[in-house]
C-alpha cells in the first residue's frame, strides 16, 4: 500500500465471489486482504483464497496506479501555483520600486522649476496618469500565466469607467487608478483566469478512497 494510504475499496460487483465462500472461506480471504494492503506480503492459506483474491488483487493494484497519478498531479499544480504566487510577489516588488523612483523624480523635477522660475505651477492630480492599451494588458497578462478573456474584462471594466470624456481610469470607488499593474495582481490574477487551469483544478478532485 502507497506512503500515506490509510484506506481501500472493495467494490459492490465482487460480491458473487463472496456469496460462494463460507464464512470460514471468507474470513481467511479478508485477512489475506488486509494483510496484502499492509505490505506483509502474505501467502495464500489455501487454493480458494488464492483464487478468489487473484480479482480482488487486480482492482487493488488498478486504483493504486490512479491513486498516485492523481498525487501527482496534485505536486505538480502545488508547484505551478507557488511559482505564479512566487513572481507576483517579485513584480510587486519591482513596480514599487518604480513607483517610487518616478516619485522622487518628480519632487526633485518640481523643486528645480520651483527654483527657476520662482513660481509653482499647480496641475490636475491626474496628470501623467496614461491608461494601457488593451495590447499591453493582454501582454502583461500573458506573460505572467493569465488568460486573455481575464486581461480584456480587466480593459473593458475600467476603460468604461473614462466615459463620456474621462482621461484616465477609475475603481469602484471612484478613485484613479495609478497603477494597473497593480490592480491587476490584486484583484484580476485569481486562479480561475490561469491558463489551462483546468488541467489542475485542486477543487474537482474527487476524494478518492484507495482501494
Amino acid at each position: 500500500m502507497a506512503e500515506n494510504k490509510k484506506s481501500f475499496i472493495l467494490y459492490c460487483d465482487q460480491k458473487g465471489v463472496w456469496d460462494k465462500l463460507d464464512d470460514a472461506q471468507a474470513g481467511r480471504l479478508i485477512k489475506h486482504i488486509i494483510s496484502y494492503v499492509n505490505d506483509d506480503n502474505p501467502v495464500a492459506p489455501d487454493f480458494i483464497t488464492e483464487l478468489a483474491f487473484e480479482p480482488i488483487k487486480q482492482s487493488l493494484k488498478r486504483d493504486l496506479k490512479k491513486w498516485e497519478n492523481q498525487q501527482e498531479q496534485r505536486s505538480e499544480a502545488g508547484k505551478r501555483s507557488a511559482e505564479v504566487r512566487k513572481r507576483n510577489a517579485q513584480l510587486a516588488q519591482r513596480d514599487s520600486t518604480t513607483v517610487n523612483e518616478r516619485s522622487i523624480s518628480s519632487t526633485v523635477n518640481g523643486n528645480v522649476s520651483v527654483n527657476v522660475n520662482d513660481s509653482v505651477n499647480v496641475s490636475s492630480k491626474d496628470d501623467g496618469i496614461k491608461p494601457p492599451s488593451l495590447e499591453e494588458v493582454i501582454l502583461y497578462f500573458d506573460e505572467n500565466g493569465y488568460t486573455k478573456e481575464s486581461a480584456t474584462k480587466m480593459f473593458e471594466y475600467y476603460e468604461e469607467s473614462r466615459k463620456p470624456r474621462g482621461r484616465v481610469w477609475k475603481d469602484g470607488r471612484g478613485n484613479t487608478v495609478k497603477n494597473w499593474k497593480q490592480k491587476a495582481r490584486s484583484i484580476w490574477f485569481k486562479d480561475d483566469n490561469l491558463k489551462k487551469n483546468q488541467e489542475y483544478d485542486f477543487k474537482n478532485f474527487e476524494n478518492v478512497e484507495y482501494p
